[in-house]
C-alpha cells in the first residue's frame, strides 16, 4: 500500500546518508531535506550516532606514510573556471522552488497531455529508473495505473489526493507494485512533484495506455 508521510521513511534516509541511493532518489530525498527541519535533525542524530561509534572503536596504528596515500588518492578538480551553475528554465521562473532543484539541470519541457507537462532530470542513464517534474493543472484526475518498482513522490506546490488520503507541499508518497492509484488534483492551484521511480508506470485504463507514449514514465 502506498505510504504517505510529512518525512522520509528512516531506513530510507539512512540509506541516504550512506549514499546507497541512486541520483534520483538522492535529488528527491535532498530537496525534502531542505524542506525539512525534522529530517535535518535526523541526518544531524546520524552524524553524532557514528562520531560517537568511531569514538568507542579501540586505535589501530597506521602506517607511517598513511596521510601521503590518502592525500594522493584525494580527487583534485583540474585547473581552470568552474562549471556554471545550470540556469533556472523558463518553465519553471516564478515558482518557488527549494534550492537544492534550482541548481538541477532539466532537460526540456513537453506536454504529456493537455494540461500535463513533464521534464526530466538530467542524469545519467541508471537502469530503468526516471527521475522528472510533474507539473498538473488544478482540478484533473490522472488515470488509474500501477507501478513495476518504487516510485517516490515529493510534493511541491498544490494538493492532490487518492483513496489513501490527500498529498501537500513537502510530503513524501512511496508506491510499490500493486499500489493501484487515480491521483486528483485539489481546484484552484496547479500541482508540481518531484517524481523518482526505479522503473516506469503501469497504466490500468485504456487512455494512460494511450497517453504513456506521450508520457514517456
Amino acid at each position: 500500500m502506498s505510504k504517505i508521510s510529512h518525512h522520509i521513511d528512516e531506513l530510507l534516509l539512512l540509506d541516504y546518508h550512506h549514499r546507497r541511493l541512486n541520483a534520483g532518489q538522492s535529488l528527491l530525498v535532498a530537496t525534502h531535506v531542505e524542506m525539512c527541519g525534522h529530517c535535518r535533525s535526523q541526518l544531524r542524530l546520524f552524524d553524532a550516532i557514528g562520531a560517537a561509534l568511531l569514538q568507542d572503536m579501540p586505535p589501530v596504528a597506521m602506517r607511517a606514510d598513511a596521510l601521503e596515500l590518502a592525500l594522493a588518492r584525494i580527487e583534485r578538480p583540474e585547473e581552470g573556471e568552474a562549471p556554471a551553475a545550470p540556469v533556472v528554465p523558463p518553465y519553471l521562473q516564478g515558482i518557488d522552488l527549494p534550492e537544492t532543484l534550482r541548481q538541477t539541470a532539466f532537460k526540456k519541457r513537453y506536454w504529456a497531455a493537455p494540461g500535463v507537462w513533464m521534464a526530466h532530470v538530467d542524469t545519467p542513464k541508471d537502469g530503468k529508473s526516471l527521475t522528472y517534474l510533474m507539473h498538473v493543472k488544478g482540478g484533473m484526475e490522472m488515470p488509474v495505473h500501477d507501478h513495476h518498482g518504487l516510485e517516490m513522490t515529493l510534493v511541491l506546490t498544490g494538493t492532490f489526493s487518492d483513496h489513501n488520503g490527500v498529498y501537500r507541499p513537502g510530503d513524501c508518497i512511496s508506491c510499490a507494485e500493486g499500489d493501484h492509484h487515480a491521483p486528483a488534483i485539489a481546484a484552484g492551484e496547479d500541482c508540481l512533484c518531484l517524481i523518482a521511480a526505479l522503473a516506469p508506470i503501469a497504466p490500468k485504463t485504456l487512455l494512460g495506455k494511450l497517453l504513456k507514449p506521450f508520457a514517456r514514465i
